[in-house]
């Protein structure tokens, strides 16, 4: 197995928790005033996207070719 193929298979692990994640949030956060799921969304979305970044950059870094 490829290094590539290691960030790969990392990426989608990621990818299937982060859904998870979502849809246990958006259980607790059904019932929730709207002010907190407007706090919320911002967060867990620069959050998300920090994640992916630093993802694809140990990716970039690691796979030569």
């Amino acid at each position: 197995m490829t290094t590539e193929d290691k960030f790969v298979i990392v990426m989608a692990v990621f990818s299937v928790s982060l859904l998870a994640a979502g849809v246990g949030i958006a259980k607790v956060l059904s019932t929730a005033p709207a002010k907190v799921v407007r706090t919320m969304w911002p967060v867990v979305a620069a959050l998300t996207g920090a994640l992916y970044a630093t993802i694809v950059f140990i990716a970039r870094a690691n796979v030569k070719g």
